[in-house]
């Protein structure tokens, strides 16, 4: 289905037992935090940061403090956020009340305002180009409380704006920014994502080399019932990126949707072994989901390289010569930033100014960790500074990194009325 909008902040840890009290320091330099347990290691971590600042240039970061109040005349809206904070992958009900400030019982507080006709709406400032979420409210039985069910596909920084009619009153607006924690950073048991996919009478004698109707459907995990409708994301209903399981093969598919909900591919793998499936589809209001399944398919192995070593210098495919640029380095883990793709045409070396919109973009970003368990989808921003750069060359994605590791990622651009696909392969530590 991740994609400059956060600061690193800081935490500070009081550890039980002899251990020490760490801190942490934003560098005013990169503004990478540095946790120490004393001030005279701050040197040797900025020296590991390579920023050339002085210790004494760091500055103590502060804690991130999302508001969670929200005054708008005469009502006051509380986001009542979970105290363990919000996961990426798992639904969480999130109770919010609105209340009128002019009417408060020394016993009750301030009185709830219940009948408000409440919606929703849940986007990512960082990737505009993604379904807007409206998600489904309730009441909660207390006059002015009402829980809001929220699902995040990925860590980052959420806006979710609210619509509020008191019964007699204008409509009324506010909205709240929630920090996300990527799903890697839950200690506890993780809940059941809120949709699934299943491959339906796949072959059991598949073979490599031969065609193989692809039939999957779209489940709600609550209700066990096949999901119909979709919202358009790029063009299409879904996008079905299939791998092999070493990240040597790549195909990134749009099957048809059929009558009874399902989907329909005909697809034919070009090697045996096991194959991982993701299916990047957003259900009818509730945002983008990337839900994974696996296959298995008979035949000799595939004739491409086994080993997942990082990429070294610039990819040349189909007269486009290609250069990846993280703008963060090292590569930060758990933080929303930018990647960067330099393109130059490989006759004259000249940048490439003449890309084409592709499903709706002009490029498409998969990102796939080594475990096959954390995916990414980006596509470039659609603003006029994005398009200046697009015209020089340059295409810049948005992504998050949830773990350390090796992650491949193919770059997909349409030039001259066909679609290249660049491969990378880069590690995140």
């Amino acid at each position: 289905m991740f994609k400059p909008f956060l600061s690193s902040f800081a935490l500070v840890l009081a550890v039980a037992g002899a251990r020490a009290q760490t801190s942490s320091f934003l560098c005013v330099h990169c503004d990478r935090k540095i946790v120490v347990k004393s001030k005279s290691d701050l040197a040797k971590k900025c020296a590991v940061c390579k920023c050339g600042v002085a210790a004494s240039a760091c500055r103590p970061a502060k804690p991130a403090k999302p508001a969670t109040k929200a005054q708008v005349g005469k009502y006051l809206v509380e986001l009542r956020v979970p105290e363990e904070g919000l996961f990426a992958g798992e639904q969480v009900d999130v109770e919010f009340r609105l209340s009128d400030t002019t009417h408060s019982d020394p016993i009750e507080g301030k009185r709830g305002v219940p009948n408000a006709q409440p919606r929703a709406t849940v986007t990512m400032p960082s990737m505009p180009g993604m379904p807007v979420v409206r998600p489904k409210i309730h009441s909660e039985g207390v006059p002015g409380d009402y829980g809001v069910e929220l699902f995040f596909p990925h860590g980052g920084t959420f806006q979710v704006g609210l619509l509020l009619t008191p019964p007699g009153e204008k409509p009324l607006r506010t909205s709240f920014s929630v920090n996300v924690n990527d799903a890697e950073a839950r200690r506890s048991i993780a809940k059941p994502k809120p949709y699934s996919v299943e491959m339906l009478d796949f072959p059991k004698d598949a073979r490599a080399g031969q065609p193989i109707d692809l039939h999957l459907e779209i489940k709600d995990t609550k209700t066990d019932q096949i999901v119909r409708d979709f919202d358009v994301a790029h063009t299409k209903l879904i996008h079905l990126i299939v791998v092999s399981k070493d990240l040597g093969w790549f195909a990134h598919e749009h099957p048809e949707q059929q009558a009874d909900g399902s989907f329909r591919l005909p697809q034919t793998f070009p090697a045996g072994g096991d194959y991982l499936v993701f299916a990047d589809v957003a259900p009818k209001d509730k945002g983008s989901q990337v839900i994974s399944t696996s296959v298995h398919v008979a035949g000799p192995g595939g004739n491409w390289s086994k080993k997942l070593a990082p990429t070294t210098g610039k990819v040349a495919v189909d007269g486009i010569v290609a250069e990846f640029q993280p703008t963060e380095t090292p590569i930060p883990i758990g933080k929303t930033t930018v990647v960067s793709f330099h393109l130059r045409d490989e006759a004259t070396g000249q940048p490439v100014n003449d890309l084409e919109p592709y499903l709706g973009a002009h490029g498409h970003l998969m990102i796939i960790h080594q475990d096959g368990q954390a995916f990414v989808h980006s596509h470039p921003a659609e603003d006029a500074a994005a398009a200046k750069l697009i015209r020089q060359g340059e295409v810049r994605f948005t992504a998050r990194f949830p773990k350390p590791g090796i992650y491949k990622a193919w770059a997909q651009f349409q030039r001259h009325g066909k679609v290249v696909t660049l491969p990378f392969v880069f590690e995140v530590k």
